[in-house]
């Protein structure tokens, strides 16, 4: 089984509590499956079930990369951004608001700041 974990610094228990989404992997095998439903069963008691996504084993761990690569690659980008204002005095504060009023790409995580850090990274 595979079960990564979302939680975010500073906000994990709420994370836990109250998680948009809790990803499962397991193998496709009559016992992957039995304890694939398992753990379902058990996020259910306190996670809709419209937001546990089951997967198979490497498609859950590899989800979990693909999502740190895509959030790290949101954080360098404002912040490469944030270096081309101070060069042109455009201000990353109306950069980020404007990007982030698209809905395709949204206004979390397009804080400028001096890096990331955490686990994850």
């Amino acid at each position: 089984l595979s079960n990564p974990e979302f939680l975010a610094e500073g906000t994990a228990v709420d994370d836990l509590m109250k998680p948009n989404r809790v990803l499962i992997g397991g193998e496709s095998d009559e016992s992957g499956k039995r304890a694939l439903a398992t753990v379902v069963e058990g996020y259910s008691q306190w996670v809709p079930r419209e937001r546990i996504l089951t997967t198979s084993t490497w498609s859950s761990e590899l989800s979990k990369l693909a999502a740190n690569a895509f959030l790290a690659q949101r954080i360098s980008s404002i912040n490469a951004f944030s270096a081309v204002c101070e060069a042109t005095g455009a201000d990353v504060d109306e950069i980020s608001r404007a990007v982030g009023t698209d809905t395709r790409v949204g206004s979390k995580f397009l804080r400028a700041s001096v890096g990331f850090g955490g686990s994850c990274f």
